[in-house]
């Protein structure tokens, strides 16, 4: 099942499920139905499945609306429904929504993030080769948070290039969704595609610098459109492309396959979560998406300048996840701390 969330106009947050040329609304058939977190755990999404906790509402529920799944996605005039990130934390509980990555997952990008590091220092490093070897041989991987979940934005919503940015790119990631059964379990719910905005520059200077490299307000990063149910998802093998327009013109292309099988992770996925939740385990009433699976990175010779105002990033995964677009804009100039030059 392929999930959404879009923002209505005149009924505010919606919910919807994709079928075919139409996206069913969720929330037409029980208005208290509005996001992906009130599918987990108001109507028992966590504890048995998402896919059967959607049937189950529209059993119950008035007959549902249909809107045109091709203008929702498209859609950028907010006068209209239009597209919103696929989960998000409820607005009664804003820290309900944890937003994790892991890096050095790919033998390629791990090779080329050590390459980057040494043109830019001029020196040997070998951070990256031995995380890595440390990775290959099971131990832990590399994982770090995006400090705040709501600077993480949806589908044709903008990314910021920081002020003091040194080299902005794309980082096209596959983005797994947790969430906490009653009993207290961890499941896996779906999955959805992330851009993993990141400083290049600022890390490849120091590989020390990477929470600044990460983390910044309003658009450190992007996630969407949509929301694959674990059920009807293949995560072992996943084509995924990342495109840089400029000006009408794609300048930058990648094109990679990430997934289970592609992991330089000798227990998979497990070694990430088993990491992760061992030392943050989830509140009860918390989502955690994780990024990571990124099969490529845009070095100097692809995208030199890096991203620029003005660009578009239209990162696609298969497996019904779809395209996740963004623009980018430059962040605005601050006197908040008035400090002397």
């Amino acid at each position: 099942m392929q999930l959404l969330q879009f923002i209505d106009p005149v009924y505010g947050r919606c919910v919807g499920r994709i079928d075919g040329p139409h996206v069913v609304d969720i929330t037409s058939t029980q208005r208290d139905v509005r996001t992906v977190y009130d599918i987990c755990y108001r109507h028992g999404g966590c504890d048995i499945g998402l896919a059967e906790a959607v049937r189950s509402i529209e059993d119950t529920g008035s007959p549902p609306r249909r809107l045109p799944v091709d203008e929702l996605l498209s859609n950028e005039d907010p006068a209209r429904p239009r597209i919103h990130q696929p989960i998000d934390p409820s607005p009664a509980a804003p820290t309900a929504l944890r937003i994790w990555l892991a890096g050095v997952t790919h033998a390629d990008s791990a090779r080329l993030r050590e390459i980057e590091a040494r043109q830019a220092t001029g020196r040997p490093v070998n951070v990256y080769d031995q995380k890595y070897e440390e990775c290959v041989r099971g131990g832990r991987p590399e994982l770090f948070p995006k400090h705040d979940p709501e600077s993480v934005v949806g589908p044709g919503y903008p990314i910021v290039r920081p002020i003091d940015t040194q080299r902005l790119v794309p980082e096209a990631e596959l983005v797994s969704v947790y969430g906490r059964a009653t009993a207290g379990k961890i499941v896996l719910l779906g999955y959805t595609a992330g851009n993993d905005v990141t400083d290049n520059g600022m890390e490849a200077m120091n590989p020390l610098n990477l929470p600044q490299a990460k983390n910044w307000s309003d658009g450190c990063g992007s996630i969407g459109p949509v929301l694959v149910t674990s059920d009807e998802f293949d995560p072992r093998d996943v084509d995924v492309s990342c495109e840089v327009w400029r000006s009408g013109r794609c300048i930058a292309r990648k094109v990679g396959r990430t997934g289970s099988d592609h992991l330089n992770l000798r227990d998979g996925p497990a070694q990430m979560e088993r990491a992760l939740f061992t030392r943050f385990p989830l509140r009860e009433g918390q989502l955690q998406a994780l990024f990571w699976g990124t099969p490529f990175v845009f070095d100097e010779s692809d995208l030199k300048r890096g991203l620029l105002p003005g660009d578009v990033v239209r990162i696609r995964f298969g497996g019904g996840i779809g395209q996740l677009e963004n623009p980018v804009i430059a962040q605005d100039a601050t006197s908040q701390m008035n400090l002397p030059e």
